[in-house]
């Protein structure tokens, strides 16, 4: 970022490296001359806030292009949608062989304390493990205050601690302290050797958060007027909802409609139980699927990233399917 009088705005990428002598001056860049870099800024640079569908596309295609020719990625980003994108990313790559690292910073770049200098050097570490004899970690994670993270797992916490992202229901992909220790039995290995890429993203989805008092009827009538493809409900507790009758009406109206209902809680910890207690039993239904531990930001962009690529017919089957590590589907 770079202070404007309207406020911080994004910094280019020549801007940053202005303030990173590890990469722009060659003294410096010394420890890491074994590692080849080759550098791109999508413009126009956006703030994380206008991130879009079409901005995951393009970073995914850039990748794809160069997929190829080199071992691992960086991608640079703001942190308010941080997880988001690192959580549309996972969807998009199929059959991911390599690493695919998101980072950025919680003060400017410009700052003196600013954390971005080691969260891009962590972040190099595990892209060029290859140099550094360390374990490939071949996902898209997220690289913040020493923490490795699954990037479908992460959320960001904290508006201005330098920890500003955590993983609630998953451990760290891995720990870069003084020593950097990878959890090697949490990592993903895909099999399959071929990555192929599917982008597209459904706008027809809502995410709501259910509350005491809270109205379903502008809901339903969404739904009755096949306005919606997909609701990412998130609920109380282990799946529980209130006890008034336009809930089943909402579910009844979902059915008729093909919208889809991803059930998720509310908790940042634990998971969606459904059937633990009578309070979910509206949410057994052939319109909901079970949400299990799953993120809001994995499970919004994962209904989006499903509907946007797939038939009807087969929505609720993928949807439900722990694709990229980003849920735990067992007891």
């Amino acid at each position: 970022m770079k202070s404007t009088e309207e406020g911080l705005i994004p910094s280019s990428w020549q801007e940053i490296i202005d303030y990173l002598p590890a990469i722009k001056n060659q003294t410096y860049f010394n420890y890491f001359s074994k590692i080849d870099f080759t550098f791109e800024t999508m413009e126009p640079v956006v703030d994380s806030s206008d991130i879009t569908p079409d901005t995951w596309k393009r970073i995914a295609t850039s990748i794809s292009e160069n997929y190829d020719t080199h071992d691992g990625f960086i991608v640079l980003h703001g942190t308010d949608t941080l997880a988001y994108s690192a959580s549309a990313l996972s969807y998009i790559f199929e059959n991911l062989q390599k690493p695919v690292v998101l980072t950025g910073a919680q003060l400017p770049i410009f700052h003196p304390r600013t954390d971005g200098i080691v969260n891009l050097s962590n972040a190099i570490y595990i892209a060029g493990y290859k140099s550094f004899n360390l374990t490939r970690i071949p996902e898209v994670s997220i690289c913040f205050n020493d923490d490795l993270l699954r990037g479908n797992r992460s959320v960001k916490t904290s508006t201005n601690d330098f920890e500003g992202f955590s993983s609630p229901n998953y451990d760290n992909l891995a720990h870069m302290e003084q020593n950097i220790t990878i959890n090697e039995n949490l990592v993903n290995i895909n099999t399959e050797t071929d990555l192929k890429l599917l982008t597209g993203f459904s706008d027809s989805v809502v995410n709501v958060t259910v509350f005491p008092g809270y109205n379903p009827k502008p809901l339903l009538d969404l739904v009755n007027s096949d306005k919606l493809s997909g609701i990412v409900l998130k609920t109380f507790g282990a799946g529980n909802l209130p006890s008034n009758s336009i809930w089943n009406e909402l579910i009844a109206a979902c059915e008729q409609h093909n919208t889809i209902i991803l059930a998720t809680t509310q908790c940042p910890n634990g998971k969606i139980e459904l059937g633990q207690y009578a309070a979910s039993n509206a949410l057994q239904s052939t319109a909901v699927v079970n949400g299990y531990d799953i993120t809001s930001e994995a499970a919004l962009t994962k209904l989006m990233w499903v509907i946007g690529n797939y038939p009807f017919q087969e929505r609720r089957v993928i949807l439900a399917k722990n694709l990229r590590g980003e849920i735990s589907t067992h007891n």
